[in-house]
């Protein structure tokens, strides 16, 4: 625990061992669950109705202060997309993956990020570990129809 007397070397310890253990500030400043998931819904229909700046922030905002939540990088990510921030947008992307590895959502908006930046070998990659991670889940039979056509769409080294 951090109290006044503690020296910074200490305070450091404390903390890195608290975010390696899967803390993040939300729980740190005992920020309520329900406040994130206000300005999430807040968020999303900022980004429902266009204002992908304003909700990016927001975004932004609780991806920082809860970096566990898959929902929050992903949708920053699609933020970070539709404002050409493509960079970013894989970077967003990969976050969220390595949170749920096994949600192809990530990697086939990766793919489509790689695609627009000219790198058509990541892209390949991004793709087509979103079609193993589809499988046969129903639920993800149209990412899985999209990897499929974007694959197509991917320069190889040969052309």
């Amino acid at each position: 625990m951090i109290t006044p007397s503690s020296n910074a070397d200490d305070d450091y310890e404390v903390l890195q061992r608290f975010f390696s253990r899967g803390g993040s500030v939300r729980m740190l400043a005992g920020i309520d669950k329900c406040d994130m998931d206000t300005l999430y819904a807040y968020a999303t229909q900022l980004f429902e109705a266009g204002e992908f700046e304003a909700a990016r922030n927001i975004y932004l905002i609780l991806a920082r202060v809860d970096h566990w939540s898959f929902d929050y990088w992903f949708a920053l990510g699609l933020c970070s997309q539709r404002l050409s921030g493509h960079e970013d947008a894989v970077f967003c992307f990969g976050r969220a993956g390595m949170i749920h590895i096994d949600d192809p959502r990530a990697s086939f908006f990766a793919g489509i990020s790689y695609r627009i930046l000219g790198n058509d070998e990541y892209a390949r990659t991004a793709f087509n570990a979103a079609m193993k991670w589809c499988g046969r889940q129903s639920q993800y039979e149209e990412i899985r129809k999209g990897a499929i056509e974007q694959l197509a769409c991917c320069k190889t080294e040969e052309n």
